[in-house]
């Protein structure tokens, strides 16, 4: 069953990231005065195998955590952009990485 929204305001607006609260009313009739959305461009994530089996991992730091991770290569998929030419563009800028076989396992 769905939430009916009676309100929504935008706390900000980033290239990156948006965030909103919204008030809403739940199928049971309850008020839920403060959730809060966060809203994400369209981005694509890598999983790119080498020919030794060797997954490709970049190393970022992350401020939240403190520390510096390995993680997917990851990125935003540029206005008109098709997805699978973003992933190519973001591991090559990333890793230096490109060529290989490609395939889409996962869209929403």
């Amino acid at each position: 069953m769905d939430w009916k929204v009676l309100k929504s305001e935008y706390l900000f607006k980033r290239p990156w990231l948006t965030a909103r609260r919204d008030t809403c009313q739940l199928p049971d009739g309850r008020i839920m005065d403060e959730y809060y959305v966060l809203e994400y461009p369209t981005f694509i994530n890598v999983i790119a195998i080498t020919k030794d089996d060797e997954m490709v991992l970049v190393r970022q730091y992350r401020h939240g955590l403190g520390r510096t991770c390995f993680e997917l290569v990851a990125g935003c998929v540029e206005e008109g952009e098709d997805p699978m030419v973003a992933a190519q563009r973001e591991l090559l800028e990333e890793t230096g990485f490109s060529g290989g076989e490609w395939t889409e396992t996962m869209c929403y």
